[in-house]
């Protein structure tokens, strides 16, 4: 099936061999339920804890709130990079949890290409990064979480717009009440909505760009976070020249969780990994909205952030998109006789 080829809510399925089919279920889920792949309960585990990891992330980020955002990003990138790198060179990778080969870094780095087009996404993620952690660190979760939301959406419109893949008539209306949903909330409040626009519009491009790039996942991620390291490191250095920053204040859980950044960006990204090789594409989309819903429920209940009818009822209107969006309708059959 070629990248520009429409693949409407056709399942990609795994067969016992590993193999990907396709498969048509009635819905998504019939997908969780169905035993088409050995390891389907590792996959499942792993997808929900990767979803669970993301979804309490604003919890880790809520935690540095003295750190400026800026900063937090390039600490993340560079303690990023520095522990993949150190696994890249010490570690014998295992094939059944995702971790990328020296071979595989080898033959990334001889390709123009492929060094752009994770160039362009390394850009693209860390845009991601920055908008969120500022959403987080100012009391702006819930709006994250909605960018969450409606990423698949955009990603969607995105594959219209540049694969040429075909919609739907209920695409088209799950697109419409997200738009709705959004506009409504912007008019009301009198304010857009970037931050949640932000996230949705650099995470659909990143994820874009991922389709066409060659590598895995944590293989890209070494690649994305290598394009960073130098300007954040050059970064956090030009921070504490110029801006009077005293790091040596901060207390010593603060250096645990600065350095930890870079574990946290990667355990969710290895699971996940794990998770697409074991399970059908379909059932990790449909979990994907784990993560959004933890990230709500934190930013209401956790970080006490202000949720009023007008936000409610622009949430709501999203909802039912993402509903209309993960659950087709049942397929009709003709009686015969």
């Amino acid at each position: 099936m070629s990248l520009g080829e429409p693949k409407g809510w056709e399942a990609i399925g795994v067969d016992g061999g590993g193999r990907y089919h396709n498969a048509f279920p009635a819905s998504n889920f019939e997908i969780l339920m169905q035993p088409v792949i050995q390891n389907a309960r590792l996959g499942l585990v792993c997808a929900v804890v990767a979803q669970v990891l993301w979804g309490c992330f604003p919890i880790y980020v809520n935690a540095l709130r003295t750190i400026a955002p800026f900063d937090f990003v390039a600490h993340r990138a560079a303690w990023s990079f520095l522990l993949l790198a150190n696994l890249v060179l010490i570690s014998k990778w295992s094939p059944n949890i995702g971790l990328p080969e020296r071979q595989e870094i080898r033959q990334g780095l001889s390709s123009r290409t492929t060094i752009m087009l994770y160039a362009a996404a390394a850009i693209l993620i860390a845009s991601n990064w920055i908008a969120f952690v500022w959403s987080v660190m100012n009391d702006h979760a819930i709006d994250a979480s909605l960018g969450y939301y409606i990423c698949p959406l955009i990603v969607v419109l995105l594959g219209v717009v540049f694969l040429r893949e075909r919609l739907s008539k209920l695409r088209w209306i799950a697109v419409a009440f997200a738009t709705v949903g959004v506009g409504y909330t912007t008019f009301a409040e009198g304010t857009l909505l970037w931050v949640s626009l932000a996230i949705a519009g650099s995470f659909g491009f990143y994820g874009l760009i991922k389709k066409r790039a060659p590598l895995s996942a944590l293989a890209g991620l070494t690649f994305e976070t290598g394009v960073l390291f130098l300007p954040a490191v050059a970064y956090l250095v030009w921070r504490a020249c110029t801006s009077g920053v005293n790091f040596g204040e901060y207390p010593f859980w603060v250096y645990i969780l600065i350095v930890g950044s870079g574990a946290a960006t990667i355990l969710p990204l290895a699971f996940y990994a794990t998770a697409v090789k074991h399970l059908p594409l379909s059932t990790v989309g449909f979990l994907q909205y784990i993560g959004p819903t933890i990230q709500f429920f934190i930013g209401v209940f956790f970080l006490n952030e202000a949720m009023d009818h007008v936000r409610l009822t622009g949430f709501v209107f999203v909802w039912i998109g993402v509903l209309i969006f993960v659950v087709p309708p049942r397929q009709t059959t003709s009686r015969v006789g």
